[in-house]
């Protein structure tokens, strides 16, 4: 999305809500045009929720300047996938943001991992060098989160399936945030429920054409919420999604 068309669906967005995640399952740090989209964000005054690997860090440490950033959550259970980096750089260079941060009070970091049986190896390392510096010790590592220093935090949540049209349903009953409290816009201007539903399967409509106004007032976003708020899950593909089953 280029940073015109971002400001264009900020536009619109502000109306609803000041809290913004830049990232719907791709790594945000890629963006070429990341810098001045955060700059929108500043002029625009919203909140930015910020989710990434942590792997393009480095070449933008500059993120501490911008005052629209709210909270930055660093995905440390992805290590393994990083296949290119030397681990050691790459967690400091995350550790030196944090302590930067924290000095500043400003933003909020996240360290993220998945419980402690679920854990990979480079996910292990990165704990393991977190307990050494930090000396917190994580004996409850399931939906806890531990304050390591002012404004950081290491994280613990259970992992979960990327849905996919593939996958068996599991059922039609039960509930979600999807479109009730949050919605996502693609790259292309798609408007969908979550930021899960990467490939636009529940396309409510293209915020380029239609404005968002109406896209929420249109039949199948107004079915899909109101089915949700009666614990019924009408689309296929959140009947596949093992996300909402933490929603029971």
């Amino acid at each position: 999305m280029s940073p015109d068309a971002f400001r264009y669906v900020l536009s619109q967005v502000r109306d609803y809500t000041d809290y913004i995640y830049l990232h719907v399952q791709g790594e945000p740090l890629l963006h070429p045009d990341f810098d001045e989209i955060m700059t929108v964000c500043d002029e625009m005054n919203v909140h930015v929720q910020l989710v990434t690997n942590g792997t393009y860090l480095k070449d933008h440490m500059n993120l501490l300047q911008h005052g629209s950033l709210r909270k930055i959550s660093f995905s440390l259970q992805s290590a393994d996938y990083q296949k290119d980096i030397i681990l050691s750089d790459y967690l400091d260079t995350i550790l030196r943001f944090c302590e930067t941060a924290s000095r500043n009070l400003h933003p909020v970091c996240e360290l993220r991992f998945w419980r402690s049986d679920e854990l990979s190896d480079k996910a292990k390392y990165c704990l393991d060098r977190l307990n050494r510096r930090y000396a917190f010790n994580a004996t409850n590592r399931y939906g806890r989160n531990y304050r390591i220093m002012p404004n950081v935090y290491v994280d613990f949540d259970r992992s979960f399936q990327w849905p996919d049209e593939e996958d068996d349903i599991l059922g039609d009953s039960g509930t979600c945030h999807g479109a009730v409290d949050q919605i996502a816009v693609l790259s292309n201007g798609a408007v969908v429920p979550c930021c899960l539903d990467a490939e636009g399967c529940i396309t409510f409509g293209n915020i380029m054409v239609t404005p968002l106004n109406q896209i929420l007032s249109s039949g199948r976003y107004v079915m899909m919420t109101e089915a949700f708020r009666k614990h019924k899950i009408r689309e296929d593909f959140c009947r596949r999604c093992t996300f909402r089953l933490r929603f029971k």
